[in-house]
């Protein structure tokens, strides 16, 4: 990886470290606003599916500042069009595709790591395996939409 990609990455993972900071009562089991913090799984994560049952996203933190949540979307599925209102960062973990950035196409694989400012147009266009992601948004009322997806039984 090089240099930038290996500073964005540091950034948007420390991000998410920060929001998911150690609890003192031990692992919850879903995201927290606590001002004490957690430490979560992705095993004990609220996770919810898409009305469509094409993409999930596990809960993993959210405080007054920023949601952290894993991304799954399975092979060939796509992200409509559409704006946050607070910036989003995005790393592949797994996966590729391509994303629209406000007009502009961007090929996406392991270790992209995206930053999508407050009110870009995005989309995107999953290739043909699941794609895997961390996402972070600066301002967690972006991530409410999720809020609308079912919870997935455990």
């Amino acid at each position: 990886m090089h240099r930038a990609m290996s500073t964005t990455v540091a950034f948007v993972l420390g991000a998410a470290l920060a929001v998911a900071s150690t609890s003192r009562s031990g692992e919850a089991s879903a995201a927290s606003t606590d001002p004490g913090g957690t430490v979560i799984s992705t095993a004990t994560a609220t996770q919810r599916v898409a009305p469509s049952g094409s993409a999930r996203v596990h809960e993993l933190a959210r405080g007054a500042n920023a949601f952290v949540g894993k991304l799954e979307l399975d092979g060939g599925a796509a992200v409509p069009e559409h704006a946050d209102l607070t910036e989003e960062y995005i790393v592949v973990l797994q996966g590729s595709g391509t994303l629209m950035l406000d007009g502009v196409a961007h090929p996406l694989a392991p270790g992209s790591a995206v930053f999508m400012p407050a009110g870009a147009t995005v989309s995107y266009a999953n290739g043909p395996e699941t794609m895997v992601a961390i996402q972070v948004f600066a301002g967690p009322e972006s991530a409410d939409k999720y809020g609308a997806w079912p919870t997935v039984a455990r």
